[in-house]
């Protein structure tokens, strides 16, 4: 009997209240085949039914290097020829990168090795990041006849401006964790092997915060980056009005 493949994805709660994610594919540097992208969706999905306030993305010794070019092509022509709709297969691996999804509790990143890809388009999802000292991040979809379409054409620009965005996004180039801390992309730079252990300890004080307060933080934040600034100002008054009136019920109580 043909014993069975280990799980790419590996979804455990190392802390309380914090759930943790890791892409568990070494041998291929996490690299995703369509399965791989369909256990990360099922994980974020039972992330977010779950009652975990803060979560936590990893990879071990490399973060990703995305999609697993060898073989991704024909997983998708191979579901399809089963019959499956193209926007079910898409579904699941745009969830899985957490593209047009809005999880409603923080993501934290803990970012070592390499994060290329859909790696990166996964960390660029994220709202908290930690990036090893020599974690290297590319988005080398345009040398290979594609566009990162995972969200960071749409997301990076307004994340780290339009010059630096359209750098990473027209040239493929590799570029390490102090330039991406210079521009913005990432929120510390710390030793290498020890971006996990910071990523926790930032979910760990998130999660000893009013859970409503914070994922009120996280929707007004979110909602507001959609539109303009004064929309998100009547989002942040909205919000706020909401969990005081959350607060004053729960002290009531």
């Amino acid at each position: 009997m043909t014993p069975a493949a280990a799980p790419m994805i590996e979804l455990t709660g190392p802390r309380p209240y914090v759930a943790q994610i890791t892409l568990n594919r070494p041998a291929r540097r996490n690299a995703l085949d369509l399965a791989g992208f369909r256990e990360l969706a099922a994980a974020w999905r039972e992330v977010a039914a779950g009652g975990a306030r803060v979560a936590v993305v990893t990879g071990g010794a490399d973060f990703s290097s995305g999609a697993d070019l060898a073989t991704f092509s024909d997983d998708v022509a191979a579901a399809l020829g089963r019959g499956e709709p193209a926007a079910a297969v898409w579904d699941d691996v745009h969830h899985a990168l957490l593209r047009d999804v809005v999880l409603p509790i923080p993501v934290v990143a803990a970012i070592e090795g390499i994060c290329f890809g859909a790696g990166m388009e996964l960390a660029g999802a994220t709202d908290l990041r930690v990036a090893a000292e020599s974690a290297r991040f590319s988005l080398p979809e345009v040398r290979h006849g594609f566009i990162a379409s995972g969200g960071s054409v749409a997301r990076l620009p307004r994340q780290i401006g339009y010059p630096a965005a359209m750098q990473v996004l027209l040239t493929g180039e590799r570029f390490g964790a102090a330039r991406m801390r210079e521009w913005g992309f990432v929120g510390e730079v710390v030793p290498d092997g020890s971006a996990l252990g910071r990523a926790l300890e930032l979910a760990e004080r998130v999660a000893a915060n009013s859970p409503d307060a914070v994922r009120g933080v996280k929707r007004a934040v979110g909602e507001g980056l959609r539109g303009t600034l004064a929309g998100a100002y009547e989002i942040e008054s909205r919000v706020s009005e909401e969990v005081l009136a959350i607060s004053r019920r729960s002290a009531r109580d």
